[in-house]
């Protein structure tokens, strides 16, 4: 019985494998084209973290917050 198994299993490898090959090899993935504007988009948010908080801050000294002192 386990020859017969290690034999359909050496057999179903050998027809899955060639099969496996062509089909990572195929040029017909369906890979998009076009530009994908991801890398773009973490670019703008890692960029205007630090705007929005430099204009926060300027909003700040504007209203003269960063001058007021809690001595008691």
């Amino acid at each position: 019985m386990r020859r017969l198994i290690a034999s359909i299993y050496a057999v179903a490898l050998t027809l899955a494998l060639p099969v496996a090959a062509y089909a990572a090899d195929s040029s017909e993935t369906g890979k998009p084209t076009g530009h994908d504007w991801t890398l773009d988009s973490i670019f703008v948010v890692a960029l205007s973290i630090p705007a929005i908080l430099g204009l926060l801050t300027l909003i700040d000294i504007a209203r003269g917050k960063h001058t007021q002192r809690h001595d008691h």
